[in-house]
């Protein structure tokens, strides 16, 4: 259930929040599932330290944190499972700087954090094109993929601009298929499935990029060019 994470930014002290964090880690220890937390590890999804706390009670405890930055930093930095996945639901998105958002994606290791954090914040942050650039331009390869579904999710809840949106299908088309990070492929057709339902020219793009994921014969690849070929269909 452990594993060894480094977190490196040193808060000062607030023994209000501290106390309050605290008590909230407590909390998650009598919510423990270890079945859960074992299997997650196994499958490849690691943290410092995973209580298995169910998605739906986490998302009820978020309802009764307080909507304040520093507390969703000091939870992020905590590195615990729980703990992180309540930052992205608590965080209030007008006081997410650039800065901090890169600070918590230099933490993100597995694809859990990468769907969490985009969904419940990254895509609904007022800076979420800037930093969705920088992400999709990462070799790093859950940055990426937390670009891919940051997008997806801007398309779902509002406007993308043209220019980002070119920026990210050019990137996807230029994916090797090497990277053996399941998720980096779930974002691209999160991604291109969203942009279906808005967009009247994606289809054409769509497309494009299964003929070209299917002519590099990488299994990756193939995945999602059958994933979107399937889409495409239902249309």
């Amino acid at each position: 259930m452990n594993k060894k994470h480094k977190t490196m930014k040193v808060f000062l002290p607030n023994e209000d929040i501290d106390s309050r964090i605290r008590k909230l880690i407590r909390s998650f220890r009598k919510q423990m599932d270890g079945e859960v937390s074992d299997q997650m590890d196994k499958r490849g999804v690691h943290y410092r330290l995973n209580f298995g706390v169910s998605l739906v009670a986490l998302r009820e405890k978020a309802k009764t944190l307080p909507s304040d930055i520093e507390f969703a930093d000091r939870l992020w930095h905590r590195g615990i499972r729980e703990t992180m996945i309540l930052a992205t639901l608590s965080a209030p998105k007008d006081k997410m700087t650039a800065e901090m958002a890169r600070e918590w994606a230099a933490m993100i290791h597995n694809c859990e954090l990468v769907e969490q954090a985009s969904l419940n914040l990254f895509s609904k942050m007022s800076e979420a094109s800037m930093l969705a650039e920088e992400l999709i331009a990462d070799t790093n390869v859950y940055r990426r993929a937390l670009a891919y579904y940051t997008v997806g999710w801007m398309f779902r809840f509002g406007n993308v601009p043209e220019e980002l949106k070119a920026k990210v299908f050019s990137a996807a088309m230029k994916e090797t298929g090497e990277d053996e990070v399941f998720c980096l492929y779930r974002g691209i057709t999160h991604f291109m499935r969203q942009m279906l339902r808005v967009d009247e020219g994606a289809k054409v793009l769509c497309e494009k990029m299964v003929s070209n994921f299917e002519g590099k014969r990488n299994k990756n690849l193939s995945w999602a060019a059958t994933e979107l070929r399937d889409e495409l269909e239902f249309m």
